[in-house]
């Protein structure tokens, strides 16, 4: 039995490491040792947000990136005087790469959605060709060479990228970014390889319920003053190993006699910092 390889890049343990150095700055604050006052600033909170995003994202995350670059903004004109003079611009600035960012996921999803669908039509018209031309039994043959082919071709192509507004999604993987929206996603896919959700001011609802897999997968989530539902089958063995802080976590599953099966197994890892996570099923 085949089961999914989890990912070894934990940014629970950068975060770990994060508050060791706060602990220990604090003692050193308490004993009189010197050291600069800018490393227990706000904005070095914003920079510590940032790098266990992308340590954890695989340093892929666009929220990350965000976080990190004002954290490290704020710190310079705060703390060294560096005025850049682009303070009243941050905003617009802001906006405007968030709106690229939607435009380029959206246009992402769309080119994947082209691709299934040539796909389909492909197979649809080698199927046809191919009953026409040969018997039965050769004709039987043929389809399931070509299914073969198919599912290869299907298996060799990700289409982990479709999956950043809400709706219906038949991906096999879910990477969700909700920043300052909602986002509401349903996946029906029977091959389901985990993903990553990260919701900053915002909340995201993805409803597994139709979705299925077998051995082990992991979804990451990554929640900062927003929200997090997830609506999971009763029968998954969900193992939530997040670290929260200043959050909730609520496992509101309902309780099922029969026995949880040990060949589906999601482990929900991530950070929840002033928000909430909460695990559903029917």
């Amino acid at each position: 039995m085949k089961r999914n390889v989890r990912p070894n890049n934990d940014g629970g343990i950068i975060f770990g490491f994060i508050i060791l150095a706060v602990g220990v700055l604090i003692l050193l604050k308490k004993l009189d040792v010197f050291y600069p006052d800018w490393l227990l600033s706000w904005p070095m909170i914003l920079i510590a947000i940032g790098v266990i995003t992308l340590v954890k994202h695989e340093f892929k995350s666009f929220f990350g990136v965000v976080m990190l670059s004002l954290g490290a903004y704020f710190l310079l004109e705060r703390e060294f005087g560096l005025d850049f003079g682009i303070q009243r611009f941050i905003f617009p600035i802001a906006l405007i790469g968030l709106g690229i960012y939607l435009i380029t996921q959206k246009r992402k999803e769309q080119q994947v959605m082209n691709d299934i669908q040539d796909q389909i039509r492909s197979k649809s018209k080698v199927g046809a060709s191919s009953g026409s031309s040969y018997a039965s039994s050769s004709s039987s043959e043929d389809n399931e060479s070509v299914g073969a082919t198919y599912n290869q071709s299907g298996q060799n192509k990700s289409y982990s990228g479709m999956s950043g507004v809400s709706g219906t999604s038949f991906s096999d993987s879910v990477s969700i970014d909700s920043i300052m929206s909602g986002i509401n996603k349903r996946m029906l896919t029977k091959n389901f390889q985990g993903g990553k959700l990260t919701a900053a001011f915002g909340g995201i609802d993805l409803d597994l319920t139709q979705t299925d897999f077998t051995g082990m997968v992991t979804l990451q989530v990554d929640v900062i003053f927003g929200g997090i539902k997830l609506v999971v089958p009763p029968h998954w063995d969900v193992r939530v190993e997040v670290t929260n802080i200043a959050a909730g976590v609520e496992d509101k599953r309902v309780y099922r006699q029969t026995e949880v099966d040990s060949d589906k197994v999601m482990v929900i890892k991530g950070t929840v910092f002033f928000g909430g996570l909460e695990i559903k099923s029917y």
